[in-house]
């Protein structure tokens, strides 16, 4: 892991400056020497926003009968090893915790979590070359390693992205959930949770 990029990444989530966030990962990744990782630069999750919002919006409607909903943790899975389906998974808490400490994520009880999840597209080149990297331990290899570090940490900005895309177009739908904040990461990246409103 890029501990100093993840640091530098971390505060600028938590000043709610994503696009400076991605841009500082697109930056290092260029900085890297050219690898199959590259074919993240640019490219990003947005044209499922409106898909999203229906996702987002079938949850709350099924959690909101039994909680009374103070939060949403929308979390992408283990992308790194589980490479044949990239996904994400939403969490309703009936408490509100911040960034700083996230260990209030953890607290969501069966029941107040999708029982389905929303399959992110648009990354399938990519999850081939992860399932290369872990498959013939490439990441054994310095150059992919540090690579293969920036991707994920942009990996994670360009899912916020497509989070914090979604809330503001259920907030211009008058949608009740985009009032709740919603926070977004991946899996095992607690430290570079976003609140995306």
């Amino acid at each position: 892991m890029n501990f100093e990029l993840a640091e530098d990444i971390s505060g600028l989530l938590s000043d709610d400056k994503l696009d400076e966030a991605i841009l500082l990962a697109e930056v290092k990744l260029k900085e890297q020497a050219p690898t199959d990782f590259n074919k993240l630069l640019g490219k990003n999750l947005l044209h499922q926003t409106d898909k999203l919002v229906d996702f987002f919006s079938d949850f709350y409607d099924t959690v909101n009968s039994n909680l009374d909903i103070k939060a949403i943790y929308a979390e992408m899975n283990g992308f790194t090893i589980n490479c044949d389906l990239w996904f994400l998974d939403l969490f309703a808490y009936d408490k509100v915790g911040g960034t700083d400490d996230t260990d209030w994520l953890a607290d969501w009880e069966e029941g107040n979590s999708t029982i389905n999840s929303f399959p992110l597209t648009g990354y399938e080149e990519l999850q081939a070359t992860y399932q290369d990297y872990m498959d013939n331990q490439k990441y054994k290899d310095s150059q992919m390693q540090g690579a293969s570090d920036v991707a994920k940490l942009l990996i994670v900005l360009r899912l916020q992205e497509l989070v914090r895309a979604a809330t503001e177009l259920a907030k211009s739908k008058n949608l009740f959930w985009a009032t709740i904040p919603v926070f977004a990461s991946a899996h095992d990246y607690y430290d570079t949770v976003y609140k995306a409103n």
